[in-house]
């Protein structure tokens, strides 16, 4: 069975909203999408395999496309206790706590992210613009910097993490040195005049 995981392909437009991806995955083409007919498809896969981590990942996008907030949640996060190794549980469940600001909540599971792929430029990359909004300018232009080295290592767009899952690092390439930037500008504005 070919698994397609529609939160990688949803994961750019989850954080940000399609027209304000830098981290668009889905090859900027509108496609339609029949929600409820996906929800019926997660429901029955999870009926036949109650344990599958990837049943539930697919019903929390599903929900979340479906403006269930809290049953979004609580399929990914039952996906992350199935599957405690992969990363893009905790990047969805990541990106449903950003658009809600959910700050100790986004915080927490993009590190969980990172501590299972510490190598994943689009991680590094949010982590330092959550560092950034804590204005921690040292470590947030580090953590920028970590995510320009590895972006850079990547040969061609698309970053894959040791589980097979696909991240594009294209927007990151683009903006990471205007974030590190602005970063150092705001540092060296608040540091004491002599």
């Amino acid at each position: 069975m070919k698994r397609i995981r529609v939160v990688l392909l949803a994961l750019g437009s989850l954080l940000y909203g399609a027209e304000h991806s830098p981290l668009l995955l889905a090859q900027h083409t509108n496609v339609a999408v029949d929600w409820k007919a996906e929800l019926a498809k997660a429901k029955a896969g999870i009926v036949k395999d109650p344990k599958s981590e990837f049943w539930h990942n697919q019903a929390g996008v599903v929900y979340d496309a479906l403006g269930d907030f809290e049953d979004a949640v609580k399929e990914l996060k039952i996906a992350t206790t199935l599957d405690p190794s992969n990363p893009t549980n905790y990047y969805a469940l990541y990106a449903l706590y950003k658009r809600k600001a959910m700050r100790a909540e986004q915080r927490q599971v993009l590190l969980d992210a990172l501590e299972r792929d510490p190598n994943n430029p689009v991680g590094r990359f949010e982590f330092a613009c959550i560092l950034e909004e804590e204005k921690h300018w040292p470590d947030s232009v580090r953590e920028y910097q970590v995510a320009k080295r590895l972006a850079a290592s990547v040969k061609g767009p698309k970053y894959i993490d040791p589980r097979g899952n696909v991240y594009e690092v294209d927007g990151i390439r683009e903006e990471v040195d205007a974030a590190i930037d602005r970063v150092d500008k705001v540092k060296k504005a608040e540091q004491p005049q002599k």
